[in-house]
């Protein structure tokens, strides 16, 4: 549905403006009429270059967002009223926008789920799922709680698992940007010294020789090969094949495909459970579950348990011949399902994943240290040799005269 830009004035001549989603001009100059409000402008939102969107709101602001939101629903305040303060509190300029447009979806008779959905980019379908919940049960404020508690697991997930990967794109980039200069300044220096002297260069010298002439002529063309590669792996991961084929890869990758793997099963067991608690039926939330997990081999895995329910089965007899989910989690949602206590156990699950994610960034972290330092000072090392190699047999040489 395209975007729109607008711009209207209320009843007490107060401006707003904004994005909306709408079919066309006319439709959005219907919706403001019907909320009372006189529209001064309408313009069609160009789409951003090359289709790559950046997504702005952060997790952090959906946490405060959903906490702020239960506290003032549980102070009896009416849905509208809430989102006005939560407008004028957020900080986020582009959670400010679609606070702003779920308002006044609700005040033109949407209710609170259908103006969320109306921004899939922002509130997930965990998010959606879970209102509606809480909207037929009566019960807002409980759900919203539930989503910011959620949500801050998630939080925390995410900051374990990026914290495996900070020290290797810390020393990959310090590692980039003292080779580049080695190879853009150092070495051209000494191949003009080479050249003046007529010495002969050994291989690793003209090889690095080479390296530098293509980074100091051609650095645009290695830019603009970035850069294309940058928008084709965007392009070519939106298509399921290639999805699918790189998800797999993700988890078998040597080192870090373990924590992939793990933090991916416990974003899907926790949501899973956060769902069943909440009302939603096991079907409806193992689906939303997988889209929250994100991930094709685990979704190949919800099939067999989605059809192993649907037969009236019980949901771990998909997960007995498989290698996703550990078997300590498969023996715990066992456990859970002869109990009665499912949701209970799918959350001990995720809790001993996370810790277990943790545990695994520790050690990931211990084994990369001396891993990148012994590797960068290798690479600093044979630029070194290569530069020096020429003096070397120049003294060589001199020396058996």
């Amino acid at each position: 549905m395209p975007k729109f830009e607008y711009a209207a004035v209320d009843s007490l001549g107060k401006v707003y403006k904004g994005i909306l989603d709408a079919e066309d001009e006319e439709a959005l100059y219907r919706r403001f009429k019907e909320s009372g409000f006189y529209v001064t402008s309408i313009n069609k939102k160009r789409e951003p270059l090359f289709g790559i969107r950046f997504e702005r709101v952060k997790l952090d602001d959906l946490v405060v967002f959903s906490q702020q939101f239960a506290s003032m629903i549980n102070a009896g305040l009416s849905i509208v009223r809430c989102l006005e303060s939560l407008e004028k509190q957020t900080e986020n300029m582009d959670l400010k926008r679609v606070i702003r447009e779920v308002r006044l979806d609700i005040e033109s008779g949407y209710s609170l789920s259908e103006a969320l959905s109306k921004h899939p980019k922002v509130f997930s379908d965990f998010f959606i799922s879970l209102i509606k919940a809480g909207e037929k049960s009566g019960g807002i404020a409980k759900v919203l709680q539930r989503i910011s508690v959620h949500l801050e697991g998630q939080q925390d997930l995410i900051r374990a698992v990026r914290s495996a990967f900070t020290y290797p794109i810390i020393v990959g980039t310090l590692a980039f940007l003292v080779t580049a200069f080695l190879v853009i300044v150092i070495v051209p220096v000494f191949e003009d010294i080479y050249l003046r002297i007529k010495i002969t260069l050994p291989a690793p010298t003209r090889a690095l020789v080479a390296i530098s002439n293509i980074a100091r002529n051609l650095w645009w063309g290695v830019v603009l090969f970035v850069i294309g590669i940058i928008i084709f792996y965007h392009r070519m991961s939106n298509k399921p094949k290639v999805k699918k084929y790189i998800d797999h890869l993700k988890m078998k990758m040597p080192i870090f495909g373990k924590l992939i793997r793990k933090s991916s099963v416990s974003r899907f067991i926790r949501t899973f459970g956060d769902m069943i608690v909440s009302g939603i039926s096991v079907l409806d939330a193992i689906e939303v579950a997988d889209r929250v997990a994100n991930n094709n081999d685990i979704s190949d895995l919800v099939n067999k348990m989605k059809d192993r329910i649907r037969r009236g089965e019980r949901i771990t007899e998909a997960l007995k011949q498989q290698d996703i989910f550990p078997p300590m989690v498969v023996q715990m949602m066992a456990s859970g399902e002869e109990s009665a206590t499912l949701p209970y156990m799918l959350q001990k699950s995720a809790d001993a994943l996370d810790r277990d994610v943790n545990i695994t960034v520790k050690r990931l972290i211990v084994k990369l240290e001396p891993l990148m330092t012994v590797a960068l000072a290798a690479l600093v090392g044979f630029i070194a040799i290569a530069i020096y190699m020429p003096i070397f047999d120049l003294i060589k040489q001199m020396s058996t005269k």
